[in-house]
């Protein structure tokens, strides 16, 4: 005779399931721990996950299924950081750009502070999306910082001497050693910090095998040094920008359906 663990029935030797409370009988000789439940103390069959009385949770996740778990809520907001960085940079170098043409001057002072607010979103974003998709790319993460700070400097160095960013007087900007020093180092900056998005961007891309987000990172760093150059071409940057966003926002959907 069989007895049942749960509750106690004697069933025939040869029953798989006991005949009274329908659990789960072992055909060997080895004797059964069924899984107590700890809030309810309902014996369930060996390797029930959740309680079959309270539905209370009965197994608790190894340290490698907590890892993974974590790498891959890791690597869902790291997307989407990069998803949200792209969009604020095209938005900052958008409003940007409607500062070039002459037009009142309060206006042009609330695109300009419009276009940092965005430019600073963008470069935090990008930052936290490097850093959390692979330790290795920090210090890509920490360049990308630079952007902002060297366009600031950049704007900084030409307003000392009120010049029109797409009409630089070389001569009348000789003439100030301050602005000279400012705008270099913006510009050096700016380059540093755009570098490091560009880079990280394409490395995330070679690790999903993106060919489109490298197409977008390489067209960023393309559009950054024609923009520093002549502003007029910051379509190109807005351009890399939107590849990558929408790149992004594509692995985005999909790392949200994986996790379903």
């Amino acid at each position: 005779m069989k007895k049942c663990p749960r509750c106690g029935y004697e069933n025939d030797d040869s029953a798989s399931i006991c005949e009274k409370c329908r659990y789960p009988l072992t055909l060997s000789t080895e004797p059964v721990f069924p899984t107590r439940c700890p809030r309810c103390g309902y014996e369930n069959p060996p390797g029930t996950a959740i309680c079959q009385r309270c539905r209370y949770p009965l197994r608790i996740p190894t340290q490698v299924q907590v890892e993974e778990t974590g790498r891959d809520r890791s690597r869902e907001e790291s997307i989407s950081r990069l998803r949200d960085g792209a969009l604020y940079l095209m938005i900052g170098v958008l409003f940007l750009l409607l500062t070039l043409p002459s037009i009142n001057p309060l206006i042009q002072g609330i695109f300009g502070l419009i276009s940092v607010v965005f430019l600073g979103m963008g470069t935090g974003s990008y930052s936290v999306a490097l850093r959390l998709f692979d330790e290795r790319l920090r210090s890509s993460s920490l360049l990308s910082f630079l952007l902002l700070p060297g366009f600031l400097l950049l704007v900084s160095g030409i307003g000392i001497v009120e010049l029109n960013v797409t009409k630089l007087n070389l001569t009348a900007l000789g003439k100030n050693p301050l602005a000279v020093v400012l705008i270099d180092l913006g510009f050096v900056l700016f380059l540093v910090g755009g570098l490091g998005i560009t880079v990280g961007v394409y490395r995330i891309a070679n690790a999903l095998t993106r060919p489109a987000l490298k197409v977008g990172a390489i067209l960023t760093m393309v559009g950054l040094i024609s923009f520093l150059l002549l502003p007029e071409l910051g379509f190109l940057l807005m351009g890399g920008q939107f590849l990558i966003y929408l790149e992004s926002r594509t692995l985005f959907q999909k790392e949200k359906e994986n996790a379903h």
